[in-house]
């Protein structure tokens, strides 16, 4: 959705809720220090914005089956954050899910407690840090083609969503390249305006 909060700041953000979880609008941003994030640290109850859309596409069908892999980076994980959420509250038991979570260490992990937590059958978490100081049962270093076929190795037909800043979808695309995975079964949500 597009967030408008007035004076030419516009960002589009991705919602991080999903319809049952709440009765609000919940978005998750990484504080930049951007002019954008200035005037959301000074927002006030009653201060209002405006919210266009949702636009986009990158959603999991309700009658949705098979294998999937979920390829995030950094906040890029708020959008599929949104897609477990609802599997979990419908209690869905219809495909596998891995989510393969690329960050700098432990401590940028968002949603991390709730990740490792999910109450989805046929889901696991791959957590891959450039440096797992701490957390040593993570991969170390980037997602790569090794650690994507490693975890799709026993799916057939996996269908891949991939999140997070340009470079990173743009680097996931190069890896699943290697794995002759078509573009047809890849989905992208790029979150213009981190690097």
């Amino acid at each position: 959705m597009f967030v408008d909060l007035g004076d030419n700041l516009v960002h589009p953000l991705s919602l991080s809720d999903c319809p049952e979880e709440s009765v609000f609008l919940e978005f998750t941003k990484r504080m930049t220090g951007s002019d954008y994030c200035q005037r959301l640290e000074s927002l006030k109850k009653g201060d209002v914005v405006s919210v266009k859309g949702p636009e986009g596409k990158f959603t999991l069908k309700d009658d949705a089956d098979g294998d999937y892999i979920f390829l995030a980076g950094g906040i890029g994980i708020t959008p599929l954050r949104s897609i477990l959420k609802s599997y979990e509250k419908q209690k869905k038991d219809c495909c596998r899910i891995t989510l393969i979570y690329g960050n700098n260490d432990k401590d940028d992990i968002a949603f991390k407690d709730e990740l490792e937590n999910l109450k989805i059958a046929h889901f696991k978490l791959v957590n891959v840090l450039s440096d797992n100081t701490g957390m040593e049962e993570a991969d170390k270093g980037f997602i790569t083609a090794d650690i994507i076929g490693r975890e799709s190795a026993q799916f057939t037909g996996v269908k891949y969503f991939i999140s997070g800043p340009p470079a990173m979808v743009k680097g996931m695309h190069k890896e699943l390249g290697k794995l002759h995975v078509s573009d047809d079964d890849i989905q992208t949500d790029l979150f213009a305006g981190y690097d």
